[in-house]
């Protein structure tokens, strides 16, 4: 942050009585906000500064207000600043599910996550959510763009480009037929956390949106930082099944397939940010995780028969070996 914009959230703090002598830097995440402590009255919580010509404001005040009258644990607003993009929220804690899982704690802690998922699903207001669908094209462009040419350093020809889309339309296609709920859009274990009542706290969803109603499960259970074994996914992915079983959802072959080319979308994407915040926003801390968001891909496009071609283009840019 600048030293005019620190000083400004500073007095606009002061205003409205916390303690500015307080006020520490929490890590940031993969966007353009940052993220403080400040203290009042011998309370902690959190300040979110988010730029408005870089992030939206608005879209996390009104999701948050969805979340919390679906009775999900996300943080509480306490003063908003919208024309500077200040927020002062609840503290809901350090304990990051990413810090707290083992073998010992998954099965608990995951159950917790699986239940909000439900809640959300069923209990979220679903009026002027983005529809995942408008999204394709802009998430499959990452791939291509930030990965494929400016990380590998691939030499994309039109032929090969086009081939290339034809089969990202294909993956997009079968997934606009999949049942459509809200979507948190990054349900992973960083964006949970462990709290001592309503497990688990939620945090960065403004961006959630009308989409698959997989698309949250296999951002937990296929997290980019963290890897299970896949009798534990099945598990998991059985669990969430049958809890949201209906007339539109009633195959478990159809559902698994479901969650595996929702996967396969997500990561592809994941794997292009992850390149772009190196390359772009200078976070290079991103890029240990691509291995394994592409081990992901790569065994869901050997599972498959109708995802044979991408295989053979992504084999034959050799994307595995150079990784």
């Amino acid at each position: 942050m600048d030293s005019n914009r620190y000083e400004k959230l500073e007095s606009w703090l002061s205003q409205n009585n916390y303690d500015v002598s307080s006020l520490r830097v929490l890590s940031g995440d993969a966007s353009f906000r940052k993220y403080y402590r400040v203290d009042k009255d011998a309370i902690s919580y959190v300040v979110m500064d988010c730029p408005p010509d870089k992030e939206n404001l608005d879209a996390f005040i009104k999701i948050s207000d969805k979340l919390q009258k679906a009775k999900i644990n996300v943080p509480k607003l306490f003063e908003c600043n919208e024309d500077d993009g200040f927020l002062v929220i609840s503290d809901l804690g350090d304990n990051l599910y990413s810090k707290k899982l083992d073998k010992e704690t998954v099965y608990c802690l995951y159950t917790d996550a699986l239940e909000t998922i439900v809640k959300m699903q069923i209990n979220t207001d679903l009026s002027g959510l983005d529809n995942f669908d408008n999204l394709y094209d802009e998430e499959n462009k990452l791939f291509t763009d930030w990965f494929l040419q400016h990380h590998q350093k691939t030499d994309l020809d039109d032929s090969l480009k086009s081939d290339l889309s034809n089969e990202f339309d294909k993956i997009n296609s079968i997934i606009k037929d999949i049942p459509k709920t809200f979507v948190h859009r990054d349900f992973h274990s960083r964006n949970l956390l462990v709290t001592d009542t309503s497990n688990p706290g939620v945090i960065d969803y403004q961006d959630a949106v009308l989409g698959p109603v997989t698309y949250d499960l296999v951002s937990l259970l296929k997290d980019c930082y963290i890897t299970w074994d896949d009798g534990l996914i099945e598990d998991m992915l059985e669990s969430f099944f049958t809890r949201i079983k209906s007339n539109s959802i009633n195959s478990i072959s159809d559902f698994r397939y479901w969650f595996d080319i929702t996967g396969l979308q997500r990561h592809i994407k994941a794997i292009g940010i992850f390149s772009r915040l190196n390359y772009r926003d200078n976070k290079d801390g991103y890029l240990k995780d691509i291995p394994r968001t592409y081990a992901y891909v790569d065994k869901v496009l050997n599972k498959y028969e109708d995802l044979s071609n991408l295989n053979e283009i992504f084999n034959s840019l050799e994307i595995a070996n150079k990784l």
